[in-house]
């Protein structure tokens, strides 16, 4: 019988499978693991003994950056895009309070010239306060994409194919609830009309932005952005939807405007998808609701997280999740509306008269009109008619192209980012 005793110490790179017993075999790997584990503890309590001494804080800095790990962020391939220099930005200025102070200040000093600069403050003021309120949530309007014959054979009526899922639906209510002035209109009410006729009558309407839901088997499969009135538009693939009541210990949300966190976006295309998603968003949150969202870009995936902070003493604080939680990847980026939004004229139909009635008829009735005329050019174009038509709005729109596109080819390195 071979000696085992004589293979008890193997050494760090070696095997122990030459020991037949199994018993045997593991008590020898458990030793030689436990005596691996105290030899790097002495190890490193000596290092840290000798760092705390004199001329340590040199050693501890040359040790860090000597142990500097290779990642996938690190490595990456050089974009000749990214933003690397410092913020020149003016910021949005003093506020008419302070503007006003200013210049009554510069009233004192020169009484002369002092007056009429005070009076142009004033009036500059009041006429930004009166333009935009940076308190005021931008009007957003969520809607559904409508699903193709492809998918849904057995359902003829467009109006059937365009009720969304129950998990769709749940993921309405929660961006309803994450943006302060959005509001949902079923797909259904548009009959049919595209993409394009929607965003031309909700940049008429004042909208400032609009959510698509794409669906696919009866789940979120993708977010399409568009910003009004003049673009872009944004495609993402929506991909680990956690609703808020599925998170475990999540917080209940509240009406307070959430503070937005946009990080990690450093190439020009970075800057033009978080201008996107700023512009979701009033400029001055509510601080006093403690909640904030936080769009992570990391490797091309952005994540979406809603938190709420809980002060549990003066120098503690933790992270509650409200929920939802999920993860989209630009697809595609374009810089106007969709196709068949047309050419606007610069004014908005809207009175803002809050009439629920008045406004879902007006709205039902315009719809009607851009469907129709849909239809209508769709049956010109089937019977053969060569005619040529007077140039409308839609003969003159402007035709964008697209300034970012996703392909397979470029997810082969597993080093080119991006956003």
């Amino acid at each position: 019988m071979p000696n085992t005793a004589a293979h008890a110490s193997a050494g760090a790179g070696e095997s122990f499978s030459h020991i037949r017993n199994k018993h045997k075999r593991q008590d020898v790997y458990r030793k030689h693991r436990r005596e691996k584990a105290q030899e790097k503890l002495k190890t490193r309590i000596a290092r840290a003994k000798e760092e705390k001494g004199e001329g340590g804080s040199e050693k501890k800095k040359a040790r860090l950056e000597a142990n500097v790990p290779r990642t996938i962020e690190n490595t990456r391939d050089f974009n000749q895009t990214i933003i690397s220099a410092p913020n020149t930005h003016a910021g949005p200025g003093p506020s008419a309070a302070v503007a006003q102070s200013m210049a009554q200040n510069d009233d004192d000093a020169a009484e002369g010239s002092g007056d009429a600069g005070q009076g142009q403050a004033e009036e500059a003021a009041g006429d930004e306060d009166e333009d935009e309120d940076p308190h005021a949530p931008p009007a957003l309007l969520i809607t559904t994409s409508l699903p193709s014959n492809n998918t849904t054979p057995h359902l003829v009526s467009a109006n059937a194919r365009s009720k969304p899922g129950e998990r769709t639906r749940a993921f309405v209510d929660e961006l309803l609830n994450i943006f302060p002035g959005a509001e949902y209109r079923p797909r259904s009410k548009a009959k049919g009309a595209g993409l394009g006729k929607i965003s031309g009558w909700a940049r008429g309407r004042g909208y400032g932005g609009m959510l698509v839901i794409g669906e696919d088997k009866k789940a979120p499969v993708s977010l399409t952005i568009v910003g009004l009135p003049h673009g872009p538009t944004a495609f993402f693939r929506l991909t680990s939807l956690s609703i808020g009541s599925e998170i475990y210990g999540h917080a209940r949300p509240t009406p307070h405007t959430p503070e937005l966190i946009l990080n990690n976006f450093t190439t020009s295309l970075g800057h033009s998808i978080g201008g996107l998603l700023q512009s979701l968003f009033p400029r001055v949150p509510e601080l006093a609701g403690r909640q904030v969202i936080t769009a992570h870009n990391q490797r091309d995936f952005i994540f979406f997280r809603r938190h709420r902070y809980m002060f549990k003493s003066t120098d503690k604080t933790a992270l509650q999740e409200i929920g939802p939680r999920f993860t989209i990847k630009l697809r595609s980026l374009k810089e106007g509306l969709p196709k068949g939004a047309g050419v606007w004229d610069g004014q908005v139909n809207f009175d803002g008269v809050p009439e629920e009635t008045k406004d879902e008829e007006q709205a039902q009735e315009e719809l009607d009109e851009a469907a129709e005329g849909s239809g209508a050019a769709a049956a010109q174009s089937a019977t053969g008619m060569r005619k040529r038509k007077p140039e409308t709005g839609r003969a003159a729109e402007e035709d964008k192209g697209l300034e970012f596109e996703w392909k397979p080819r470029m997810g082969v390195s597993r080093r080119s980012f991006y956003l």
